[in-house]
């Protein structure tokens, strides 16, 4: 029988970088070589406004570096997204599912949310999105303080 592991979080609201309350949940199985995702934020997006994008985040260097994983949906009065992923390799960017922290979700204006896996506080200032230049940004002594690691590379 394959391994089966769940995690579950609640997603909490930070406003100007201070946690306000619960707003949602997440939750993630992983079952051998598949982990599931799902995203659940309780937020009412008007039609044709953009609902969010979703990232799974890790640390490096004194950073929480954010992997792009898609747009949230509005579904069933509430934002969602759900995917699925490798959790020994996650979107190729060679991140195990077990080094990540959690998930952070970002909404126009600057709004956070943030499933942190171990339900700790996390300072939302510290958060950056995997960089266009990948792995070699990464690795860069410069990494976060130069033009080309600090572009989203969900918005190319």
């Amino acid at each position: 029988m394959q391994e089966y592991r769940r995690r579950i979080a609640y997603l909490c609201a930070y406003e100007r970088g201070v946690q306000a309350g619960t707003a949602g949940f997440v939750k993630a199985e992983i079952r051998g070589e598949s982990c599931r995702l799902g995203i659940h934020l309780k937020k009412y997006c008007p039609q044709g406004q953009d609902a969010g994008k979703a990232y799974i985040y890790f640390y490096h260097r004194e950073r929480t570096v954010g992997i792009y994983l898609g747009e949230l949906k509005s579904q069933n009065g509430a934002l969602e997204w759900q995917g699925t992923m490798d959790p020994e390799n996650i979107l190729e960017k060679g991140i195990r599912f077990s080094d990540t922290g959690g998930i952070w979700v970002r909404r126009p204006g600057a709004q956070d949310y943030v499933a942190d896996w171990e339900d700790d506080p996390v300072d939302v200032n510290r958060f950056t999105v995997y960089p266009r230049g990948g792995e070699k940004c990464i690795r860069c002594p410069r990494f976060g303080s130069c033009k080309r690691s600090v572009e989203d590379v969900s918005d190319g």
